[in-house]
């Protein structure tokens, strides 16, 4: 799904040099910040936060905007051709295990949204009864780990399924029985995606099977501001805490708000997501936004142990709640 909306080389050139014009100076209450993909559910309290005036009560002026490739807003916050981007938590670690300069400074959405998805018609209501069965993934490497993580928790040996690389592809593999189950999917977005087409699915979260919990989606900067001491930061991170505040309480408003800031956002598709985010939201750890150093460092750990990094990665430097406070 998400490799449809990746943009030309072309298209990537002339954000990059809206970028470098955006974050070249001038008025120091402006903030360029860089989605991990086009408006939609998971970025309703950001786009709740910009409707409702809150980034403006801070005295920010707020450009959001959405990337040419989800890759990229990392190497932009590192490059300072951004000043923050969303991004998430394995990618962070990734990255800062390949020495990009990022820093995590808050999350978005506080856990996986990553999960196996099956067809309710499949029969299959656990992930014990995968042996033998075709997976579909994207073919990213974190997902084999993840996979291997949640059979063996569930007493199946991870040699007996067959991974094929669908590309993100996931739900119309899924639907059209080309696997039988597929991981990199979120259970607010393929889920629903295979339920709005009539074809509703069993959900097997990752954190319930094995995988360490982790903040699926974060914002990060560079390393070097997150060292200093930018008020800006404090500022945008209160509004967006506000913004998903609001979205608790008026998600239709929040809705409307991310439906009209894209031509690419599906309205049922945002309205079905972000209800299900609302709950995970409203009891979210507060003050919104912090992040757990100890269940970091257990997954750092847990891609160190499955040989995705070689090496842990320090806390400091990869995360800090100091904006927070």
């Amino acid at each position: 799904m998400k490799k449809a909306l990746f943009a030309t080389i072309a298209a990537f050139s002339i954000l990059l040099a809206l970028l470098l014009t955006a974050c070249g100076g001038g008025d120091d209450s402006e903030l360029t910040v860089i989605l991990d993909w086009f408006p939609n559910a998971d970025h309703a309290g950001i786009y709740a936060a910009e409707a409702q005036g809150y980034f403006k009560e801070e005295g920010l002026k707020v450009k959001l905007q959405a990337p040419g490739n989800p890759e990229d807003p990392p190497k932009f916050v590192a490059a300072n051709r951004a000043d923050i981007a969303i991004s998430y938590e394995p990618a962070v670690i990734l990255a800062r295990a390949e020495g990009l300069p990022i820093t995590a400074i808050g999350y978005v959405v506080p856990t996986p949204l990553n999960s196996i998805q099956v067809l309710k018609s499949s029969g299959i209501t656990s992930p014990a009864q995968l042996g033998g069965k075709k997976i579909g993934f994207t073919g990213l490497p974190t997902e084999e780990v993840y996979l291997k993580a949640v059979l063996n928790k569930a007493g199946v040996n991870p040699s007996s399924v067959t991974m094929v690389n669908v590309g993100f592809e996931l739900s119309k593999a899924l639907i059209a029985k080309q696997v039988d189950a597929i991981i990199g999917g979120y259970w607010n977005v393929e889920a629903v995606l295979a339920e709005m087409e009539g074809q509703p699915v069993n959900v097997f979260k990752l954190q319930e099977w094995g995988v360490p919990e982790f903040n699926e989606l974060v914002f990060v900067v560079n390393e070097k501001r997150a060292k200093g001491d930018d008020e800006r930061l404090r500022k945008f991170l209160r509004a967006v805490a506000k913004g998903h505040a609001y979205t608790v309480q008026n998600p239709d408003a929040a809705i409307n708000a991310v439906v009209k800031a894209s031509q690419e956002s599906d309205r049922e598709l945002v309205t079905r997501g972000v209800r299900l985010l609302v709950p995970l939201w409203q009891s979210a750890p507060q003050p919104f936004g912090v992040m757990d150093e100890a269940k970091w460092g257990q997954f750092i750990q847990f891609l160190v142990d499955n040989k995705i990094i070689e090496k842990p990665v320090a806390l400091e430097g990869t995360l800090t709640n100091k904006f927070l406070r």
